[in-house]
C-alpha cells in the first residue's frame, strides 16, 4: 500500500530542472577532465549546483577548441571559515546571474565517452522523486529498497530497427539478451545492475537534496563488445519463479563445436603454419640457384630447415594422437591395431586417409632432405610411409616422454639420436636428392591431395594441381593447401559424434569473439543507461521502476583517434656519457632458468648484421650456426640458472633508439613518419650540469 500510495519516478538531476530540457525521466551524463573529478563534482554541488549544465557531456575530440567545454573548477582547495564560504558562494552566484542556464544543444555527432587513460571521467546522475507536487526526494526506506543503473546496448534486427539488449552475466561470460516483449522499462532476469551512490547538493540557501550518481565504466568497452548476443529473455517474473525453484543445471548443448575448435587449435592451424613455412623455405632455397649459390650450400640449408620441421612434426603427431584418444577413441584404437575393424562412415574414412602412404620416391626425397653434403649419415632414422604408421611410432611412451624432457633443438647427429624419437616423419618439410638439387616442399601434407578428391566435391580445388618438379611459389600455393587442411577439419568434424561436450575444452575466446563480430558487423557499439529503483519485497504488481534512457553514446577504444591525450612526462637519463651511465644502479633482477640462460648466451654472440644476412638471398646470405642449444652448465657439468642485475636507464635508452630505427624501417609500409614525433628545443638543457662554485 505504501508503494501504491507514493509512486516513484526517476528524473534528470534536480539542479537542471530550471532548464527546459532538464526535467524529464532521463539521467544526465556529466563529463570531467581531471583525475580528482569527485572533488570537483562535490565542490560544484556545494557551491553552485546549477553549473552542472556546463558539465553535461557532449561530443569532443582532442582537436576541440581550448576551453570550449571547461567549466570553472569549484573544488574546495583552501579551507575557509563559514562566513567567507557563504560570501564567496553569493559572489559566484552573482557572476552566473547573467549567464544562460540552457544546456548547449547536442552536437550532430553521437556522443563518445573516452577512457580514464584519456584523462576523461563520466558520471551519470539523476533524481529519485515521489510523484507528488514538488517532486520531493524519495529516500530508500531500508535494505529491501535498492537503487542502481543498467547499461543497455542498442542492436538492430533484420529490419534495421533498434532494440535495447540487457547485459546478463553467465558462467561462460557476458551475454546481451533481447528484452522480453522488447519492453525497455523492465529488467531481464540476471541483468547486471551497477551501484549508485548518493550526492548531496544545495537547493536554495539551506535545503539539502540528494542526487544519485555513478561513474560510467568506459574501460569495460572490450568486455561489452565481445559479449555474445542471445535471443529474447524470459520476463522478470519468470526469472523470479525459476530462481525460487531452481532446476538442475542443463548439460552443455549437443554439438561438436568445442571439440572441433580443439582440433583446430592443437593440430590443423599449427599444420598450416608448418606448410606455409616449408613452402617459403623451399622457394627461397631454390631461388638461390639463379644467383650462383652452390649445391652443397643449398643442401646444408635444406638439412637445417628439416631439423626444425622434424621437431615440430613429432610434437604435432603427439598432439594428434592425444586428440584421437580424447574424442575419437575408436579411430585411435584402429590406428594402433593397424586395421579399420568395425569403423563405419566418416570415422572409417578418416582412418583410411590416415593410412594412405606416400610413394617410395617421395619417401626417398624426404630422407635425402636430411643428407649431409650429398650423403646420408650412418644410421639415419627410417621414414614411415603414412601418418598412421608415424602415430604408432610416436605412441611409444618413452619416445613421447623424450620430447617433453629435451632441452635442445633437434639435429640429426648420430651421437644424440638416443635422446630423440627413433624415426623421421615430416608432416611438412623440404625434399631433395641429397645434393641440393630438385628441391621442393613435401611431406605428409601431400596426402591431402587424395583427401580433397574423395571428400571435397569442389571441382575448383580438385583442379588445382601442383607440379612436384617445380619449386612451389608460397604466394600462390599456401591458400590451396590451407583449403585442403580445412577439408580435413571438415572430415574430423563429421567423424566426431554429436553429444554433450563436457569433456572438451572451452571454445577459444578468439573463436567466440569472431562469431560475435560477424553478428554485429559494422556496429561500433551504441549504448544507453537507465536508472533502476527496486523494491525486493514487492511482487509483480509493483515491478522495478526504470528511468528513461540517457542520451545515446559510444565507448571509445584505448586507441581511439579522436581521444584526448593524457599528458605523460618521461625523463630520460641526462648524462648519457659512459661516466654518467655508470652511476645508475643495476637494481632490476631478471631470473632465468638454465634453458633460457643457454639461449641468451647463444644470442649474445650474434650481431644485428648476422640476423639481417640470415634472411637475405645469396650472395649476401650468411648461415647462422648456434648449435643444438642446451642450458647453462657449471664447470662440473651441473645445470645452473642465472639472476642478472640490469640497469633500467640503459634499457630505456635502448628502447628509444630501437624505436626510432624500427619506425624508420617500417615507414616504407605505413608511411607514418610525418605524424610520429614533434620535438621542441629547450635552450640550456644540458646532460652535464656544471657544479656551482662553493
Amino acid at each position: 500500500m505504501t508503494a501504491a500510495g507514493h509512486p516513484v519516478r526517476w528524473a534528470g538531476p534536480r539542479p537542471l530542472w530550471s532548464n527546459t530540457r532538464g526535467l524529464g525521466g532521463a539521467p544526465a551524463i556529466l563529463r570531467f577532465a581531471h583525475d580528482d573529478f569527485m572533488d570537483e563534482l562535490n565542490g560544484l554541488l556545494e557551491t553552485d549546483p546549477g553549473l552542472l549544465a556546463g558539465h553535461v557531456a557532449r561530443y569532443e575530440t582532442w582537436r576541440s577548441v581550448q576551453g570550449e567545454s571547461d567549466p570553472p573548477d569549484l573544488a574546495a582547495r583552501v579551507p575557509l571559515p563559514a562566513p567567507i564560504r557563504q560570501a564567496r558562494r553569493r559572489t559566484l552566484l552573482g557572476r552566473r546571474a547573467g549567464l544562460s542556464a540552457d544546456i548547449a544543444p547536442p552536437a550532430p555527432q553521437r556522443l563518445k565517452l573516452y577512457q580514464p587513460v584519456h584523462m576523461r571521467h563520466y558520471v551519470v546522475c539523476g533524481t529519485l522523486a515521489c510523484e507528488r507536487p514538488g517532486f520531493p526526494d524519495r529516500k530508500p526506506a531500508g535494505p529491501h529498497e535498492q537503487v542502481g543503473y543498467v547499461v543497455r546496448r542498442l542492436l538492430a534486427d533484420r529490419s534495421g530497427t533498434l532494440f535495447e539488449h540487457a547485459y546478463v552475466r553467465q558462467a561462460s561470460g557476458g551475454v546481451w539478451q533481447r528484452l522480453a516483449g522488447d519492453d525497455p522499462l523492465q529488467l531481464a532476469p540476471g541483468e547486471e545492475r551497477l551501484k549508485l551512490f548518493p550526492l548531496r547538493h544545495r537547493d536554495g540557501a539551506e535545503l539539502r537534496r540528494t542526487l544519485w550518481g555513478a561513474v560510467i565504466p568506459v574501460g569495460r568497452r572490450e568486455e561489452y563488445l565481445a559479449a555474445d548476443i542471445a535471443a529474447a529473455a524470459p520476463s522478470l517474473l519468470e526469472g523470479q519463479l525459476a530462481a525460487a525453484n531452481p532446476a538442475p543445471p542443463p548439460s552443455r548443448p549437443n554439438s561438436t563445436q568445442a571439440r572441433l575448435a580443439e582440433f583446430k587449435m592443437d593440430v590443423s592451424e599449427s599444420w598450416k603454419a608448418m606448410i606455409q613455412a616449408a613452402l617459403k623455405s623451399a622457394s627461397e632455397i631454390e631461388d638461390d640457384r639463379g644467383t650462383g649459390s652452390g649445391a652443397s650450400k643449398r643442401q646444408r640449408r635444406v638439412r637445417e630447415a628439416n631439423h626444425a620441421f622434424q621437431h615440430q612434426s613429432w610434437l604435432l603427431l603427439k598432439d594428434l594422437l592425444a586428440f584421437l584418444d580424447r574424442h575419437l577413441k575408436p579411430v585411435a584404437a584402429a590406428v594402433r591395431a593397424n586395421t579399420p575393424g568395425t569403423l563405419t562412415g566418416k570415422s572409417r574414412e578418416l582412418y583410411q586417409w590416415l593410412s594412405l602412404e606416400l610413394d617410395a620416391g617421395q619417401i626417398d626425397a624426404l630422407r635425402n632432405g636430411f643428407a649431409d653434403m650429398g650423403s646420408l649419415l650412418a644410421g639415419t632414422p627410417s621414414h614411415p610411409a603414412s601418418i598412421a604408421a608415424a602415430l604408432r611410432r610416436i605412441d611409444d611412451a618413452e619416445e613421447a616422454a623424450q620430447l617433453e624432457r629435451v632441452e635442445t633443438a633437434y639435429r640429426d647427429d648420430p651421437g644424440e639420436r638416443g635422446d630423440w624419437p627413433s624415426f623421421h616423419f615430416l608432416l611438412a618439410g623440404i625434399a631433395s636428392n641429397g645434393s641440393g638439387e630438385t628441391i621442393s616442399a613435401s611431406g605428409g601434407f601431400r596426402l591431402l591431395d587424395q583427401l580433397v578428391e574423395s571428400t571435397s566435391g569442389n571441382s575448383e580445388i580438385e583442379a588445382a594441381t601442383l607440379n612436384p618438379a617445380e619449386p612451389p611459389d608460397p604466394t600462390t600455393t599456401s591458400k590451396i593447401w590451407f583449403e585442403r587442411v580445412d577439408k580435413l577439419v571438415a572430415l574430423v568434424g563429421r567423424a566426431l559424434p554429436v553429444g554433450n561436450e563436457a569433456d572438451a575444452r572451452a571454445v577459444p575466446f578468439a573463436m567466440k569473439l569472431s562469431q560475435t563480430m560477424l553478428a554485429t558487423t559494422a556496429d561500433s557499439g551504441r549504448f544507453v543507461i537507465r536508472m533502476v529503483h527496486l523494491n525486493e519485497d514487492c511482487g509483480p504488481l509493483h515491478p522495478p521502476t526504470l528511468s528513461g534512457p540517457s542520451v545515446e553514446f559510444e565507448l571509445a577504444s584505448f586507441f581511439d583517434p579522436d581521444a584526448p591525450a593524457r599528458p605523460i612526462r618521461i625523463t630520460l637519463p641526462g648524462d648519457t656519457s659512459a661516466a654518467g651511465l655508470r652511476r645508475h644502479a643495476r637494481g632490476t633482477a631478471f631470473v632465468m632458468s638454465n634453458m633460457l640462460c643457454g639461449q641468451v648466451q647463444r644470442a649474445k654472440g650474434l650481431g644485428f648484421i648476422d640476423l639481417v644476412r640470415q634472411v637475405l638471398p645469396w650472395p649476401l646470405h650468411k648461415d647462422i650456426d648456434i648449435g643444438a642449444g642446451g642450458g647453462c652448465k657449471s664447470s662440473s657439468g651441473a645445470d645452473i640458472g642465472m639472476i642478472c642485475s640490469i640497469s633500467i636507464p640503459i634499457i630505456t635508452l635502448c628502447a628509444l633508439i630501437l624505436l626510432m630505427i624500427i619506425v624508420s624501417l617500417l615507414d616504407f609500409i605505413f608511411r607514418w613518419l610525418p605524424w610520429f614525433i614533434m620535438c621542441f628545443p629547450v635552450p640550456g638543457l644540458k646532460g652535464k650540469q656544471q657544479e656551482a662554485a662553493p
